[in-house]
């Protein structure tokens, strides 16, 4: 699936609603339809780019695609170069920490009192990094001396090759 264009929460509930036929009701679907979620409502909350046909929609890049090992969910959209470093920074400090200390640092997100200026309070990317397991990869092009173009890409394990690969590990060690 990849889609460029105005995002909002109608067209957001149609994705997921594609997702939700394809995945039916398993733990992977889950993960792939709240990471898709997560990232979609990113465009939503932080897209400076509005179509300028009508209702002034955020716009925005969203990409599910299918590997032999895994799902790639890639989301690409304008931002103002303000919030780029804070928001690298952020990234950074998630991509950094372990699983439990990444529940923590959720839960003292939540706890935190969110300023009015804010579009968000930065759990979202935290429960990215904890459903799919792996760090969250982002890229940054700078477009002018206002924006930049940012990009999110989560990549979420098949259950399969997860558990072949544990399986191979533990094979491997055996042996040792």
């Amino acid at each position: 699936m990849v889609y460029k264009g105005g995002v909002s929460y109608e067209l957001i509930a149609k994705a997921r609603n594609q997702i939700r036929q394809v995945f039916k009701k398993n733990k992977l679907g889950y993960k792939i339809q709240s990471v898709f979620l997560e990232l979609a409502h990113n465009i939503l909350l932080h897209s400076e780019e509005k179509n300028n046909m009508g209702n002034h929609e955020a716009v925005g890049t969203l990409v599910l695609d299918e590997r032999e090992e895994y799902y790639l969910l890639i989301t690409g959209n304008v931002v103002s170069n303000a919030a780029v470093e804070k928001l690298m920074l952020h990234c950074e400090h998630i991509n950094s920490l372990a699983r439990k200390d990444l529940i923590d640092f959720k839960i003292k997100l939540s706890e935190k009192e969110v300023d009015k200026n804010s579009r968000g309070g930065g759990l979202g990317l935290v429960q990215i990094v904890l459903l799919s397991g792996n760090s969250l990869q982002i890229a940054t092009e700078r477009i002018n001396n206002q924006s930049t173009y940012l990009g999110f890409c989560a990549k979420i394990p098949k259950e399969g090759f997860k558990k072949e690969a544990i399986n191979k590990v533990h094979k491997a060690t055996e042996k040792v």
